[in-house]
């Protein structure tokens, strides 16, 4: 069943509730039905039309519940024709659809979350990750963690992706003034959201290009604790403590790093390190 589908069930069940009470003349309940009826022939303009007027006929009418039912299929048709044009890379159109739902029913997140993708592909990231912040503010505020969490994900990817992107610049070289950019980028993913095992990575990663050896290895083995991924997704996190520790002297501490490292990508290095120590 299609999300629309799912939005005109809702339409058609709440208006047969508004049908079922009195009306005492009030146009709007007509006017609701007017708009399901048109969800349901999938004239969506005209829907979102039809609910709106039906949402501002409740409102002076002092009649919330109507007024509520009518705001929130308007905020959810938007999002989906909003999605829509989104998938057809009609980024600015569909902004304009996720902004009625939005201006409809303030407290639908996936309307911000949208917007916020969508932006992320017209603006600037430094607009874009507000956007996003507002995503998950509203969607925490309205115990939607689903849309919370894929708005903190969103910034956090969007920062590991700038910081990865500086410290690969120079192939297998990162410069200190890479290093330091990569910094800038996740300093600010932590003003956000929360450090995850990725982001020590990276600082690991960074302050080891710095000569920060010890850092390093402190922020290498806070990525460790809160890892929950595979053997193979860890093992970059203890290459690079491994790297640290090897950097500052620390050679046997270097060598239990590196075969906790020798899995995936990281196996033929960590053996070559593992061997060199071991004639040292």
């Amino acid at each position: 069943m299609s999300k629309l589908t799912t939005i005109i069930r809702m339409a058609v069940l709440a208006a047969f509730m508004i049908a079922a009470t009195p009306s005492f003349g009030q146009a709007y309940k007509e006017t609701f039905n007017e708009a399901t009826e048109a969800a349901k022939a999938k004239n969506y303009s005209v829907a979102i039309q039809k609910f709106t007027e039906a949402a501002d006929g409740a409102k002076a009418e002092g009649d919330s519940a109507v007024e509520r039912q009518a705001r929130g299929l308007v905020a959810r048709i938007e999002y989906n024709l909003g999605r829509a044009l989104h998938q057809q890379e009609k980024f600015a159109e569909a902004m304009k659809h996720f902004s009625n739902g939005i201006e409809q029913d303030p407290t639908f997140a996936k309307n911000y979350l949208a917007r916020a993708a969508a932006m992320k592909k017209t603006a600037e990231w430094d607009q874009a990750v507000l956007a996003y912040q507002q995503a998950m503010q509203v969607a925490e505020q309205n115990a939607d963690s689903q849309t919370a969490r894929a708005a903190e994900s969103a910034i956090r990817d969007q920062y590991i992706y700038m910081a990865s992107s500086a410290l690969s610049r120079s192939g297998n070289r990162a410069t200190r003034a890479d290093a330091t950019e990569a910094m800038e980028h996740l300093d600010m993913l932590q003003m956000y959201v929360e450090a995850d095992a990725d982001t020590y990575y990276y600082m690991a990663e960074a302050n080891k290009v710095l000569g920060n050896f010890e850092q390093a290895i402190a922020l290498a083995d806070q990525g460790l604790e809160i890892h929950r991924g595979s053997r193979t997704d860890k093992a970059k996190i203890y290459f690079v403590k491994g790297e640290a520790l090897m950097n500052s002297g620390q050679t046997e501490a270097a060598k239990e790093a590196f075969q906790n490292a020798l899995f995936g990508s990281y196996r033929a290095s960590a053996e070559h390190y593992i061997e060199t120590l071991g004639t040292n």
